[in-house]
């Protein structure tokens, strides 16, 4: 996991910014940001210097290989936050946990009108399972994920908002889509399951749907 913390913050680095700054602007914390910055310095990858009360860093060799490589890795993160229903999609796929998305993730694929945000219908039985999965495998890779749509305003790309919803029974229709030049089948909830996923939805969580936004 600290490869993709060490990843974003050096993405970050390449463009001239403070420790709090990139602590602002990849979510993760402070104190995690200023260990790393300095682990770098140390490597000739950034130069730190400070003024006043504050740090300013800058990635010092463009064409470093560390810098490459973390570059890479940002770009496919970037993917993952703007991306997240395909990101979970995937997830559920490899560990058998039947889904289909509702809300704002299913007017991705049937209005057209995407958002970086997931709601997904999955049974009852995998309900806390599914929970679980999806909160290991963002923080393996260094995103902070949130069931409460509100915390990701102003915070896009460092707070992404996954929500499950329990039914009795996922029904679904499959559209297509592409994730780095592969076609892949995603699953959207029929109107049935849309409607039962919802019953379990906040009022927080039917504003950002635009079907039952009152």
């Amino acid at each position: 996991m600290p490869d993709f913390q060490n990843a974003r913050i050096i993405d970050a680095a390449r463009h001239g910014s403070t420790i709090s700054g990139i602590a602002q602007q990849t979510g993760i914390p402070f104190a995690t940001v200023r260990r790393i910055v300095y682990a770098f310095e140390n490597f000739g990858v950034i130069k730190a210097t400070k003024y006043g009360k504050k740090v300013f860093v800058r990635v010092t060799n463009p064409s470093h290989p560390i810098v490459n490589s973390m570059t890479e890795e940002v770009r496919w993160i970037n993917t993952v936050i703007w991306e997240p229903d395909i990101f979970v999609a995937r997830i559920f796929e490899k560990h058998k946990i039947d889904y289909a998305f509702v809300g704002t993730s299913r007017i991705k694929y049937t209005r057209k009108e995407s958002r970086n945000m997931v709601q997904i219908a999955v049974p009852k039985e995998y309900y806390n399972k599914a929970r679980k999965i999806i909160h290991e495998v963002f923080k393996g890779i260094g995103i902070r994920i949130t069931e409460d749509p509100r915390e990701t305003i102003g915070n896009a790309m460092s707070v992404v908002y996954i929500k499950c919803f329990p039914v009795d029974k996922v029904r679904y229709e499959e559209y297509t889509t592409t994730d780095s030049n592969e076609i892949i089948k995603i699953r959207v909830a029929d109107e049935d399951t849309e409607k039962k996923a919802v019953q379990h939805s906040s009022i927080e969580d039917r504003m950002f749907i635009p079907s039952t936004s009152r």
